[in-house]
């Protein structure tokens, strides 16, 4: 039997509670009638699931799972608890726990009930456990025949809090980074947000902003720029001559993208250079 994925079962007995399960090795597990779909006989096959319920027992359900063993997804929070993390909704028996290992130190940042965000599972000493997926999980899972354009707006959900900024994650498990000057106060983890695709690294990865867009938008690659020089006493350790490795460290932008944002702004007045730096035209 293979506890967190789906069996295939044989029908033993019924008994007082429901149906006893077996494999081919004599392995038993009961199928509670509330877990069960239907009424069967001895000899019938069963498409279960196997879980752990509160006192750690073996137990089968029809329902089927949002995630397994070997198939992670997108999960909704259905209850938090202070010190100890918060539970996530697997269409089973019994919620999951996302422990605080998982979360960030700051309560105000945990998900709230409703919130969604990518898991997958893991067994840990009789009982099932959610693990939020990191980047690399999710570059793995992204949907290759789904790309994002410049200026589109992505629905997407926050799954990782730095101080640089936040990263976001899709349904088709794409990863947006928003820089800190693209967005204003704070969200939380597995918070729902609409996000502007600012700047297209790869068809997995992309830069995005949750700043209010005004009409007559300017370009995004200027906006990203002119948020960072005003949220950095408006100077930019960066000109038009700085390297594709300083660019991509300190805003996150392909070198190209970078100078023709600056030249741009550089040309409309809105900034000048001086000793490697550039610097907002506060006459502007």
């Amino acid at each position: 039997m293979k506890i967190g994925e789906i069996n295939q079962l044989k029908v033993a007995r019924k008994s007082d509670l429901g149906f006893m399960l077996t494999d081919d090795s004599k392995n038993e597990v009961l199928l509670h009638f509330r877990e069960a779909k239907n009424e069967y006989k001895d000899g019938d096959m069963v498409k279960v699931f196997l879980y752990y319920d509160k006192k750690h027992r073996l137990c089968a359900t029809e329902n089927e799972p949002i995630v397994t063993l070997s198939k992670p997804g997108f999960v909704s929070v259905v209850e938090t608890i202070t010190g100890t993390g918060v539970f996530i909704s697997n269409n089973c028996g019994k919620d999951l726990l996302v422990s605080t290992d998982y979360l960030p130190y700051d309560y105000k940042l945990w998900p709230e009930v409703g919130d969604m965000f990518p898991v997958l599972l893991k067994e840990k000493r009789d009982s099932l456990v959610a693990k939020p997926l990191n980047r690399f999980e999710i570059l793995e899972l992204s949907q290759e025949d789904v790309k994002y354009e410049l200026g589109e707006v992505i629905s997407a959900y926050v799954f990782r809090i730095f101080d640089a900024g936040i990263s976001l994650v899709t349904k088709e498990f794409k990863n947006i980074f928003v820089h800190r000057t693209m967005f204003r106060g704070t969200y939380r983890m597995g918070q729902n947000v609409d996000v502007k695709i600012v700047h297209v690294k790869n068809d997995d990865e992309y830069n995005g902003s949750l700043v209010e867009q005004k009409e007559n938008q300017i370009d995004p690659d200027k906006e990203y720029i002119l948020s960072y020089l005003k949220s950095h006493n408006n100077v930019m350790p960066l000109d038009a001559k700085s390297s594709s490795e300083a660019v991509e460290r300190v805003l996150q932008l392909s070198r190209k993208a970078f100078k023709r944002a600056l030249g741009g702004l550089y040309k409309e007045d809105k900034v000048y250079f001086e000793n490697g730096k550039t610097y907002l035209n506060l006459n502007k």
